[in-house]
């Protein structure tokens, strides 16, 4: 045997590959059976992470369950203390159990399940579990949730569907969840309006607050209740809340030191302002999620009204996710100079995503005189998600006023008319090596080759091009114009590097 195989950092990543690459099923154990300093580096690959039970429970003697014909496995005969020796020999290899798609127990019948649990001394069945997420659990086997809460479990992920999951079983065994597994870095809960689920959740916050290595928490809330509590989740680094429901949103004093990250998901703009206007929670990103759109004046109140809350002097990267509109486009939904007012003040800030609102209003003097209170910005994304049919009044030249304002920028997302070539006389003062991909969305497009002369002057490393997404309907011209961006991107990445060099200057001459 080479040498190298004797080391097992190596052998873990050959097997790795090998069983994540070539679809190796559970049950396929070979590797493991090919010498004894194979064996154990093989059966962790295989076992590490599990998407539900079976494959441990298939791992016990085959005289001990079957499988009926609907793939379900049943037990056969009294659990041995042989048996268990076996499971846990597996069982202690796993670290991530479980994803969001699929049941946690697979097809394991309940009284399978059971007679394990009768043979676990130590009340877990998986003893070394870092990562647990739960879409799906049966409700008779809610109790076995206390099995999974080990001492070292870092991520525990709860997104169930319906209104059956959240019993007084369940709530009972994760109101210990502090006790259980102290060390939880990462959560995510799902409560919705059931008053069952609000009744449960009460009932674990307290936990959740007692969780002090807690980082990063995520939450799908009722927004008509009381959220003060969040107040208490101590050393947060990363907070995300979708608030649900279609109620007028509960105002609760929050007051949280500093976050890397949040994130807040309501139904618009303005029960956003609403819900935190109590709030003073300093973030670096802030993301604001809504399912409707306001008008571009709502937003910009709205954008008022969360100064100092949100919107604090650390702030770095805001994104605003707004729903794209499949109805007839409304003008007054398009941003404006006033619309960005409220965000000049941070001069800090190095990214801005509003990628799917109209910015058609927008022409090259205010987007200059939007920028230039942003001369840190590193990623700008600006109407480029979706296809509007005001066109675009932003040209080559609000291009090179945004590129020779923000030197750092390394992320571009904007809709420009680029069939208007009038790049001001500047243009040789401008050069960006750092942008690569270019997020153009609807701009259209006809002069390809001037086109790329122009462009592979301010941004000679510029590869690719992305008009926008292909949605329910493709937008009118999309076809064209992507055809059209490929030429562009043909153009400036031309082998005849000396001869387009040429080109590029002798059109700038003229």
């Amino acid at each position: 045997m080479h040498a190298c195989l004797l080391i097992p950092e190596i052998l873990a990543h050959i097997f790795f590959d090998i069983y994540h690459h070539c679809a190796i099923n559970y049950e396929d154990a070979a590797l493991s059976r090919v010498c004894h300093s194979f064996k154990d580096i093989a059966l962790d690959v295989l076992r590490t992470e599990l998407d539900n039970l079976e494959p441990l429970f298939t791992c016990l003697p085959h005289d001990l369950w079957i499988r009926t014909p609907e793939r379900k496995l049943i037990i056969r005969r009294p659990v041995t203390s042989a048996d268990w020796a076996i499971f846990e020999r597996y069982a202690s290899r796993v670290r991530v159990l479980g994803n969001r798609q699929s049941d946690l127990f697979g097809g394991i019948d309940s009284e399978f399940v059971f007679a394990i649990m009768g043979c676990c001394s130590q009340s877990l069945l998986v003893p070394k579990l870092q990562v647990l997420c739960c879409r799906s659990y049966p409700r008779d086997l809610h109790l076995c949730m206390r099995y999974f809460l080990s001492p070292d479990l870092i991520y525990l992920c709860m997104l169930p569907q319906g209104d059956r999951f959240w019993t007084n079983t369940m709530t009972s065994v994760l109101s210990g969840l502090s006790r259980h597994s102290p060390r939880l870095k990462v959560v995510e809960f799902s409560f919705d309006c059931y008053h069952s689920e609000i009744t449960s959740f009460k009932v674990i916050q307290p936990a959740l607050c007692e969780l002090t290595h807690l980082r990063k928490a995520t939450f799908v809330l009722p927004c008509e209740r009381d959220s003060s509590w969040l107040s208490h989740l101590v050393g947060l680094q990363e907070l995300h809340i979708n608030f649900a429901g279609f109620l007028r949103p509960t105002r609760s004093q929050v007051r949280i030191s500093y976050l890397d990250k949040l994130s807040v998901a309501l139904l618009n703009m303005d029960l956003h302002a609403r819900l935190v206007a109590e709030w003073v929670v300093p973030c670096r990103q802030l993301e604001l999620r809504c399912s409707t759109t306001d008008s571009a004046a709502v937003i910009a109140r709205c954008l008022r009204m969360l100064d100092d809350h949100l919107l604090c002097d650390v702030l770095e990267c805001l994104i605003l996710n707004m729903p794209i509109l499949f109805e007839n486009e409304a003008i007054d939904k398009a941003f404006t100079l006033h619309t960005f007012v409220p965000l000049l003040r941070f001069s800090g800030l190095k990214e801005i995503e509003i990628a799917t609102s109209c910015m058609s209003l927008l022409d090259d003097d205010a987007l200059g005189s939007i920028v230039k209170f942003w001369p840190c910005l590193e990623r700008l994304y600006l109407g480029c998600e979706h296809f509007w049919s005001t066109p675009p009044k932003i040209t080559f030249r609000g291009l090179v006023t945004l590129l020779s304002t923000c030197p750092n920028l390394k992320g571009l997302g904007l809709a420009f008319d680029a069939t208007k070539l009038n790049p001001p006389t500047a243009i040789g003062d401008v050069c960006n090596t750092n942008i690569t991909t270019f997020q153009v969305g609807f701009s259209p497009i006809d002069q390809t080759l001037e086109v790329s002369t122009v462009l592979s002057a301010i941004l000679p490393c510029l590869k690719q091009f992305f008009v926008e997404p292909s949605l329910f309907v493709e937008a009118p011209d999309r076809a064209r114009r992507e055809a059209k961006w490929r030429e562009v991107s043909r153009y400036m990445t031309s082998t005849h590097s000396d001869a387009y060099l040429g080109t590029v200057l002798n059109v700038l001459d003229t």
